[in-house]
């Protein structure tokens, strides 16, 4: 049975592979704060395909997991405005009520997120919170076939004796296991997007490298498209079809993975591809951005990077507004991208 139900999930994906599944539209995020509303996401557009995997890339403070958030509808309050327009298979998210929005989330839209032992209940089974998620959204099932349909999940996403496992607490799991059952959650309804937040952080590289594989074996299964959020380069490499590069709640690069690795255009791109670890490459000491992320509320004038930025021009780069430009496949912001060679990772 569990053999004709992925099945019949594989077929029915590979009918809608390529579909669009997921649009941002000049996305902006502000909150307030004792220095009044600061812009913590600008303007922001993404798209994601059913099927492929986007990368969301850049430092602590650039945006990624506060777009997330937005995406899955969990940033409320007096405290936070949002504007523009995300759309999940062409439903606008953007100003949705809470009950529509609980409707969705689980069941057409999943996330998976850095720690997973704070993302599940301590006090129930890991069994009894899958099970919780099916018997919600998907309409007259009950416990029984929810808890099957749990254990089924369990086997799926590769833990050992499952129907007994889906009897113990999270504190029972080690910490990849924790991450494994907040994927058989995710995916649980069959979700058209996924959102990954840094779901490999803390796990350590033998652990990381079975989550990334068990997570292209889900896409490949269920026709996810995946929103991989991460600040590490070679986990890009291993997973994502394109990349988004964020820097001060702005998109600075977007293309291809393979073109972002071989072909960067933004000065921030190529100091992030600089101060990744090369085994190949013996250094004394391992090359870091100078200065650090400013605040939301002290965004500098013209491009964001600039006071980082060892090919900035006064006059130039720190006035005016610098905008994407490019073709469809690889856009920048950068008002010297032209005029620049910049050096990627050699083959």
């Amino acid at each position: 049975m569990v053999e004709h139900e992925n099945e019949t999930v594989v077929e029915a994906a590979d009918v809608r592979l390529g579909e669009r599944v997921l649009e941002v539209t000049d996305l902006s995020i502000q909150f307030k704060n004792e220095h009044g509303w600061s812009t913590v996401v600008d303007h922001l557009d993404l798209t994601l395909d059913r099927g492929e995997t986007l990368g969301l890339v850049g430092e602590s403070g650039s945006g990624k997991t506060v777009t997330s958030l937005a995406i899955m509808g969990l940033l409320t309050g007096p405290r936070v405005r949002i504007s523009g327009s995300v759309k999940l298979q062409g439903r606008e998210l953007v100003g949705m009520g809470k009950r529509e929005m609980n409707a969705l989330r689980g069941k057409s839209i999943g996330m998976i997120f850095q720690e997973p032992r704070r993302s599940l209940n301590p006090a129930f089974t890991v069994g009894d919170q899958i099970a919780e998620v099916v018997e919600r959204h998907r309409e007259g099932v009950g416990h029984r076939e929810a808890w099957a349909r749990a254990v089924e999940m369990l086997e799926l996403v590769g833990i050992p004796d499952a129907a007994a496992r889906a009897h113990e607490y999270p504190h029972q799991f080690s910490g990849g296991m924790c991450q494994r059952v907040m994927l058989a959650m995710a995916v649980a309804c069959e979700p058209v997007v996924l959102i990954a937040d840094e779901p490999t952080t803390a796990l350590d590289v033998t652990v990381q490298a079975q989550v990334l594989d068990l997570l292209t074996e889900l896409q490949d299964r269920m026709g996810l498209g995946i929103l991989f959020i991460t600040h590490d380069l070679g986990v890009v490499a291993e997973t994502c079809d394109r990349v988004a590069v964020l820097y001060g709640g702005q998109v600075m690069e977007t293309t291809a993975a393979e073109d972002l690795f071989y072909d960067p255009r933004h000065p921030y791109t190529e100091g992030l591809l600089a101060s990744t670890p090369d085994a190949q490459v013996r250094a004394e000491r391992l090359y870091a951005i100078p200065g650090t992320v400013p605040a939301a509320w002290n965004w500098p004038s013209g491009c964001r990077f600039h006071p980082r930025c060892v090919y900035a021009q006064s006059g130039l780069c720190d006035a005016g507004t610098v905008s994407l430009s490019g073709t469809e496949s690889h856009r920048v912001r950068c008002a010297r991208s032209d005029a620049l060679e910049l050096e990627g990772i050699s083959r």
